[in-house]
């Protein structure tokens, strides 16, 4: 498998301006036999997702080293899983080698379907229905979740709720919020300052900690 992550966050909108590919001419002393229109006659057949790049011989690559000597055929789509590159011989026009989004490392690919999922790209209109459900979703569940709490708070405190009275149920949700910190950083940076905050600053300022809800017997 290839170890080269392609974690890329996007497109260059600029890379493409034509639909179906965008050839370059090669540069100086890379001069090449095969007919430029024979290339890009079979970069069409590849039916690549746009925007696809044919770069010449010996030009920058931009998923890692040069190309050497090939005319290479890849695509910048942001749907990841259709992502593949394909290089010609530069005498004969022939195919040389291929390689794929199954070629990649099982992380890549895992990041791959990820990011393709969140850009709405993985399955079409479908997923950017999804993805606008989600937005919505969350957006009514923030100003509903306000609107709630500003009708039943009290006028002179924050209106924090009480601790649950079953210890077990507690358990619960610490492990679920454990969990979750361990695989995001910022989650558990959060909660160690709040517990910094808890511990070691509002029980010298109990006013504080009365108004938030948190003050103890």
């Amino acid at each position: 498998v290839s170890g080269v992550q392609d974690w890329k966050g996007g497109a260059d909108p600029h890379a493409a301006h034509d639909h179906h590919a965008m050839a370059a001419a090669p540069p100086p002393g890379h001069a090449s036999r095969a007919p430029l229109e024979y290339i890009v006659m079979r970069a069409r057949a590849e039916h690549m997702p746009a925007p696809a790049i044919i770069q010449p011989p010996g030009a920058p690559n931009l998923f890692g080293p040069p190309n050497g000597n090939t005319w290479t055929l890849t695509t910048l789509t942001q749907n990841r899983p259709l992502v593949r590159k394909v290089s010609y011989d530069p005498e004969t026009s022939l195919e040389v080698s291929r390689s794929g989004f199954a070629d990649k490392h099982v992380i890549d690919r895992a990041v791959g379907y990820g990011i393709a999922w969140h850009e709405g790209q993985l399955f079409g209109l479908a997923n950017q229905l999804v993805g606008v459900a989600t937005v919505l979703a969350l957006f009514t569940l923030a100003i509903s979740g306000l609107l709630m709490w500003r009708r039943r708070k009290p006028d002179d405190a924050l209106g924090a709720p009480p601790l649950p009275r079953d210890p077990a149920r507690l358990k619960g949700v610490a492990a679920i919020v454990l969990l979750l910190a361990t695989f995001l950083p910022l989650l558990a940076a959060s909660l160690v300052l709040l517990w910094i905050v808890d511990r070691l600053i509002l029980p010298r300022l109990p006013r504080a900690a009365r108004w938030l809800g948190v003050a103890r017997a």
